[in-house]
């Protein structure tokens, strides 16, 4: 046996609430004859975080965070960008075995996430969150977009379906919209027309263009990525994103978003040059 389950939470067949963007603490607790540094403990889940925007299953490593009475304590957390009902749960394995790994509980003890629509009073409806991604290119919230003239852009592209803020005289306006949560992609028209008037924007000589919408991290910060992917044509996907996290980290990408840049703005040697 690889590790005894302590503490666990989320546990197993628990039902959480929480709302759009607002984080899960995951927390395990485990007493194994291994160092901690040779187990590898990750949160299996249907989850769309920022790390996956797709609703499929995949693997999020959580750290280890102390050793306590010789119990580990490894802690992360997870920020859900999609409302909706999703499942968690968690395996161990030992990093220079992987085929020695060891799941918490069976299929059905799987823990329940129930994700509901964003809270009306979350951080980024309290102020303006504008963040440069590129010289020039801002990726913002409803707020941001809200006091535009007042932050002082003179250009704002609207992504929100659901949303119409009142922008000052004299400032370019665009709307593209799209629907909220990652599990939607963004139509790949968007995208093109997205990185296509910011382009303008700039080559008329606006100088702070400010890409938002509801939060500033899911529909427009797919659109910064977009935006840097286009901007560097050597660069991969991941390394667009990392740039964008390097700036933004509360940035998540909308679902097929790779697959949709990859298309557009396709790379030198790929098989969509060929």
């Amino acid at each position: 046996m690889i590790t005894d389950w302590l503490d666990v939470s989320p546990a197993p067949n628990y039902v959480l609430t929480r709302y759009m963007l607002e984080p899960i603490d995951v927390v395990l607790q485990l007493q194994s004859p291994h160092f901690p540094e040779e187990l590898q403990v990750q949160v299996w889940t249907n989850l769309p975080t920022r790390f996956n925007g797709d609703g499929t299953w995949y693997a999020i490593e959580i750290p280890y965070l102390e050793t306590s009475h010789g119990h580990y304590r490894f802690q992360g957390s997870l920020r859900p960008t999609s409302p909706g009902d999703f499942e968690l749960t968690y395996r161990v394995s030992h990093r220079a075995n992987p085929e020695m790994m060891q799941w918490l509980a069976g299929p059905r003890d799987n823990a329940v996430l129930r994700v509901a629509p964003p809270a009306p009073d979350q951080e980024w409806t309290q102020r303006p969150n504008p963040t440069e991604i590129m010289p020039g290119v801002y990726v913002g919230n409803f707020m941001a977009a809200s006091q535009a003239e007042a932050l002082g852009f003179d250009a704002v592209l609207n992504m929100a379906e659901e949303l119409n803020p009142t922008v000052g005289n004299g400032i370019a306006y665009g709307k593209l919209a799209c629907r909220d949560g990652a599990g939607h992609p963004i139509p790949e028209d968007h995208l093109q027309a997205a990185v296509a008037w910011i382009e303008h924007q700039l080559a008329q000589g606006k100088q702070r263009v400010l890409v938002h919408c509801r939060a500033g991290i899911g529909r427009s910060g797919s659109v910064g990525v977009a935006y840097c992917f286009y901007k560097h044509p050597q660069w991969s996907y991941a390394q667009a994103l990392d740039y964008v996290w390097s700036k933004k980290p509360d940035v998540y990408p909308h679902r097929q978003l790779q697959e949709s840049l990859e298309r557009l703005f396709p790379r030198a040697g790929s098989r969509s040059n060929k």
